[in-house]
């Protein structure tokens, strides 16, 4: 009998962010029971009595797993030995064996990923057993479900080939991070740093001839819940509801939690009995655990915004009240937003000011949207190249803005970031705020790709905010500000798309056909000229499609 084995648990936990930010993908919950408590159940369940688990990321919280397991077994008579090998820098599941070998010895051992959800386990022993004399170094459980990426002789069951050119094709598998391997696997992994599991069976077949053996089980239900999506769908398929034992939910006493959905800016949302519940990331965006700090300042200046009834910031997660839905605004409402943000934007002169608000527009702001749209919009979605001539043009609208009043700007007001629940109104996602020129939020919201305006509709509401912020000659600005705000837009549609969400692409020719009336209207004819260009070819790849 197999009684050892080897739990990966090391890894960041990057797919599955921001959920892994502050719970380490182990001990993500799936149907109530933490990921690793289902790993090592399964294995004791088996016999295995020795268990190493390895930790990197949010390492005390593993070893605390850890340990208080070794303490309740114990407590119930049960002898197992478990223990943590934390990996200053990561390993891989391959380097996670070398600070391990002497513990290995002479025995076989399971190697198991932390992060796979399985049911009807089929023995792997047996098969193991009867290969004991054989080349063969271990055996692996596979499936027919995932990418499909290994190669299986079909007599033999070898694995022969670890990373497919034809993945999906007959006779290809999917490895489910399940397997018993001989000792003699050690000889080739490399001895040092970061390694895959991988590399080593690939050495042990090229060099020394010798396999594994693939086991396969038609009963077997396997899942790999190391995304968003996959987590999300493994919990909704439960009986209970799979998200109330999400650690971050419980700490901020979310009752009866729904997955809303996920957002490009890193940050998940979950409906419940109290409001809304965020997790969010803010190592890659920042910005993100701004929003309670910046919601409490702009409530308390009068702008409608959620309320936070509770932020933990170590954990990642805050809740607000639900400020509603979304709604097809009429141009009565849209008259109620343009005062709101009047005054939104005058905050901007407040002594009391957040001081951690993200930097000003500058000129490196305007370059870095410049560049945005360069690269994801003109090169990647239509390979070609900034013109030079329009390169100019916006530098030159960029020193206009960059001429303006510095005002409070949310960044991103667009219709979908103005709630409704009867006829009130609050804004949301102002986390990335911060001082630049008013005009720019304004032609966020009239010019938005979202929402089709008629010409005079969009007068109305412009010349409505200049007269109420008493800034006549805001009229001749806006359509620079829209032309900025436009290029950033189409520049971060091709960025989302780029990182699998292509549901922006929708909103590419809306916005290029804005860009081109607001460049017509501030007499950018090189702007004006590639807009037709860009329009011209995303009528023709739409009719082609």
């Amino acid at each position: 009998m197999v009684k050892k084995a080897v739990v990966l648990a090391a890894g960041h936990g990057t797919r599955l962010r921001p959920f892994t930010c502050a719970t380490p993908k182990p001990l993500m919950p799936v149907w109530g029971e933490p990921m690793l408590a289902r790993v090592v159940k399964l294995l004791r369940e088996r016999g295995v009595d020795d268990i190493v688990v390895n930790s990197h990321h949010l390492n005390e919280q593993v070893r605390a797993w850890v340990d208080a397991y070794r303490r309740e077994a114990q407590a119930a008579g049960d002898k197992v030995r478990i223990k943590v090998s934390y990996e200053p820098e990561i390993l891989g599941n391959g380097g996670v064996l070398n600070p391990l070998r002497e513990w290995i010895g002479e025995d076989p051992f399971y190697l198991v990923s932390s992060d796979i959800v399985m049911e009807n386990v089929p023995d792997l022993e047996k098969p193991f057993e009867r290969l004991k004399t054989s080349g063969c170094i271990g055996v692996a459980l596979v499936t027919e479900q995932g990418p499909r990426t290994i190669e299986v002789e079909p007599e033999s069951k070898f694995v022969t080939c670890w990373k497919s050119p034809d993945p999906g094709v007959e006779g290809t598998f999917t490895y489910c991070g399940f397997a018993i391997l001989k000792p003699a696997i050690l000889k080739y992994v490399k001895p040092d740093g970061f390694s895959s599991i991988v590399t080593a069976f690939e050495k042990a077949m090229m060099e020394g001839g010798k396999f594994i053996k693939a086991v396969e089980s038609k009963d077997l239900l396997w899942e790999d819940a190391g995304t968003i999506q996959r987590y999300i769908d493994l919990n909704r398929d439960g009986d209970d509801n799979g998200f109330a034992d999400i650690p971050q939910l419980k700490a901020v006493g979310a009752t009866n939690p729904k997955f809303l959905g996920a957002r490009g800016s890193e940050r998940v949302f979950f409906g419940c009995d109290q409001g809304i519940a965020v997790m969010y990331d803010d190592g890659n965006r920042d910005e993100n655990g701004k929003y309670p700090g910046h919601a409490r300042w702009l409530k308390s200046k009068g702008i409608p915004v959620p309320e936070i009834l509770a932020d933990i910031p170590e954990k990642k997660v805050m809740l607000m009240t639900n400020a509603g839905t979304e709604r097809k605004m009429s141009l009565e409402d849209y008259v109620k937003v343009v005062e709101t943000l009047v005054r939104f934007n005058a905050l901007g002169s407040e002594p009391d000011v957040p001081a951690n608000l993200l930097p000003p527009f500058d000129d490196e702001t305007w370059e870095w949207e410049r560049n945005l749209f360069a690269k994801y919009c003109l090169g990647a979605n239509f390979q070609m190249e900034m013109p030079e001539a329009v390169r100019k043009e916006l530098e030159g609208v960029a020193e206009i803005l960059e001429r303006e009043p510095k005002a409070l700007v949310h960044r991103d007001f667009q219709s979908t970031n103005v709630l409704w629940k009867g006829n009130d109104l609050s804004f949301i996602d102002f986390q990335g705020m911060r001082l630049g020129p008013a005009a720019y939020d304004l032609a966020s919201l009239v010019y938005d790709p979202y929402v089709a305006f008629t010409e005079d509709g969009r007068r109305a509401l412009i010349a409505l905010y200049a007269k109420k912020a008493e800034r006549p000659e805001l009229e001749k600005i806006l359509p620079y500000a829209a032309v900025q705000r436009l290029v950033q837009c189409l520049g971060a549609y091709g960025r989302l798309r780029s990182v699998g969400q292509p549901q922006f692409q929708r909103h590419v020719l809306p916005a290029l056909e804005n860009l081109l009336d607001a460049a017509d209207k501030a007499g950018l004819d090189a702007v004006g000229a590639l807009a037709e260009d860009l329009i011209a070819k995303s009528q023709h790849c739409h009719h082609h499609s």
